[in-house]
């Protein structure tokens, strides 16, 4: 082993044991020989045994270079995407400019990349994960949006654009290189959806969570709930109100007592129906209309369920919600700030179908079972199951729908949107869950094909899976003491994010004037053709004070308080002043064009800030009494 290589798997080991312990068992020299080209040792050529041609077609060093010169377009971009590593010089190479941040490279060939290591020392990179190799047999959606979610790249996503190492890799590996760009492009489209169009679905959702924090305080505290009750049976089974869901009910109904039920909120006033009790019902949703699902299943029914909501539900759900409540965070940012951390977190996905697969995950379950989990419509075009409260054709077809590979994997099947966002969590926490030695199965006999799930016919998981009893549900609740403390706890957080926004919100505001101020003359010197008279040394120093404002609202501080309700309108401007970020500046006019450009495009980007911070205020000062009214029924206030 090269000292070299001996580097580079230690480092490896550390982030990627799996591709380091195949890496292990390579054995070189058997499909690949690593010839050199001339006098220079590090000229280095590699040769598919097999299929008989180069990696590098002519010289690799002169390739190499001309690369080089191709990329210098590329000089200013944080991050950059490889299909193919090569003999790993070029990689190596890039690293020398600073603003290469992530390198993300895959790689179909184990024992290319197993040369490659040996070549150069990627160590440092690797262990700082500058550089995230994959092997492309083993990436997987969760993967792709592990990388399109990252802070850092989230804002570059735009300028995605995946580089095909050289003609050898083009040449051999078409479908895989689709494969991966698909995976890639996928996830992306999930990262930005998940940023949502505007934020007005994050400021309900804020004002939501803190109207109902007295109840959650009061009501049984998730995480202590969760280690509680683990292992209560070898099988959860999720039922959601897909237009498949009826006929696996009669099933469902004789092993009840057997299995743990997880139901979406949706699917149980049809379980009513057909006397089947769930253990819990998940339920995520902010608006309204959710409420109905409550008020359509009676008081009777609902005794002794778990309900599990989520914080920024409406009141109305909340309260014809007559079950044992469990009110859980969702794991927001907001959320975290208030450090009610007993009261737990969950629902990152963006269905109650979704927040009940992790649950499931949660309470150790072996097996997980969806039932009822098209996500497609029906052949008939059915959206739903029948007995569903807004009935069977609640979503009709939309011009945006897509297409999907079908349950069984012989056709393709129609989807939307959002139900296609909803299959891209599963997928996602399937992978995780599988890590964790628990198996998914897909049971749904219908719909799209959910990939990392087992597809086995309901019927058959019975036959297989279940025989064994389940356990008690140990319900917990906290002592008054704890609750009081818990409740000033809250009030005391809220009143620190207001505070908080009110000073810096100013902050911004005086700076947006001084800047918008700034715009007027640009425009007006352009008008007149007189742009020899911009004052350049003004316009870099409300750069810097940009800069300032940007540095503040990266500190953890910021992002807990209002990084929510500036994420989605501020990253999709961010995503915007990228372009701007990434373009050429060698020259000086290069360097003045672009410094305009970017004080320019600020000012509705301060705009944007100060008015995000300034509509959370008004919600919170607005949720506030409901939490004061609380406090002074107890005497606390």
């Amino acid at each position: 082993m090269s000292k070299i290589f001996e580097k580079n798997i230690k480092a490896l080991l550390e982030v990627n044991p799996a591709l380091a312990s195949k890496l292990f068992s390579i054995r070189t020299n058997e499909k690949f020989e690593v010839i050199q080209q001339g006098n220079d040792n590090i000229n280095l050529n590699i040769i598919d045994k097999e299929k008989k041609y180069p990696v590098y077609e002519t010289d690799p060093l002169k390739e190499i270079e001309e690369k080089r010169k191709k990329f210098k377009k590329y000089e200013r971009y944080p991050s950059l995407y490889f299909y193919g590593i090569g003999n790993g010089i070029f990689i190596k190479l890039l690293f020398a400019n600073p603003t290469h941040k992530h390198i993300i490279v895959f790689e179909p060939n184990l024992e290319i990349l197993f040369i490659a290591l040996n070549i150069v020392d990627l160590s440092e990179e690797i262990k700082h994960k500058k550089i995230r190799i994959f092997y492309t047999k083993d990436f997987y959606f969760a993967n792709a949006l592990k990388i399109a979610s990252n802070p850092d790249i989230l804002v570059f996503n735009k300028l995605y654009d995946l580089h095909i190492y050289s003609p050898y890799y083009e040449k051999f590996f078409g479908k895989d290189i689709l494969k991966i760009n698909e995976l890639m492009t996928r996830a992306i489209k999930q990262s930005v959806l998940g940023l949502g169009n505007s934020a007005i679905d994050t400021l309900i959702g804020i004002e939501h969570h803190i109207k109902n924090l007295p109840e959650m305080i009061q009501n049984i505290p998730f995480k202590p709930f969760i280690r509680k009750n683990r292992h209560l049976s070898d099988i959860a089974i999720i039922v959601s109100t897909g237009p498949s869901l009826e006929k696996q009910l009669p099933k469902l109904k004789k092993i009840q007592d057997f299995v743990t039920i997880i139901s979406v909120d949706a699917s149980m006033p049809i379980l009513e129906k057909w006397k089947i009790k769930p253990d819990f019902v998940t339920s995520l949703e902010r608006v309204e209309e959710t409420a109905k699902f409550f008020e359509k299943t009676s008081s009777k029914f609902q005794k002794d369920i778990i309900m599990m909501h989520a914080s920024l539900q409406h009141e109305k759900v909340l309260k014809n919600s007559r079950g044992k409540k469990c009110i859980v965070m969702r794991p927001f940012a907001f959320n975290r700030y208030f450090k009610l951390n007993d009261y737990g977190y969950l629902g990152i996905g963006m269905s109650a179908a979704n927040m009940a697969y992790e649950l499931a995950f949660l309470l150790k379950h072996k097996r997980i079972v969806l039932i009822g989990q098209d996500l497609a419509y029906s052949e008939d075009g059915t959206s739903h199951a029948k007995g569903h409260v807004y009935g069977e054709n609640e979503v009709k077809f939309k011009e945006d729908d897509t297409y999907v590979l079908a349950y069984g994997g012989k056709k393709m099947i129609r989807t939307t949107k959002v139900w296609n966002m909803f299959r891209n969590y599963f997928e996602k926490d399937i992978y995780t869950a599988n890590q964790e030695g628990v198996v998914t199965i897909n049971a749904t006999e219908g719909g799209a094909r959910i990939e990392g799930a087992i597809e086995m016919p309901f019927s058959k998981v019975i036959e297989n899976y279940v025989n064994t009893k389940k356990k008690n549900k140990q319900i917990i609740y906290f002592d008054e003491n704890k609750i009081n403390k818990n409740l000033l706890k809250a009030y005391d957080k809220a009143q620190e994010i207001l505070k908080y926004g009110e000073k810096f919100q100013k902050r911004i505001e005086k700076l947006f004037l001084k800047i918008a101020k700034e715009c007027e003359k640009l425009e007006d010197l352009k008008e007149k053709n007189q742009l020899e008279k911009i004052d350049f040394d003004k316009l870099y120093k409300l750069s810097c004070e940009i800069d300032k404002i940007k540095s503040k609202i990266e500190t953890k501080k910021f992002y807990e308080m209002y990084g929510e309700a500036v994420r989605s309108d501020l990253m999709h401007r961010e995503m915007e002043l990228a372009k701007v970020q990434v373009s050429p500046s060698n020259t000086q006019i290069e360097k003045k064009a672009k410094m305009i450009d970017w004080i320019m495009k600020h000012k509705d980007w301060l705009f944007t800030l100060a008015g995000s911070i300034n509509a959370e205020r008004i919600v919170i000062n607005r949720a506030l009494p409901f939490l004061e009214k609380e406090l002074k029924k107890r005497n606390l206030l």
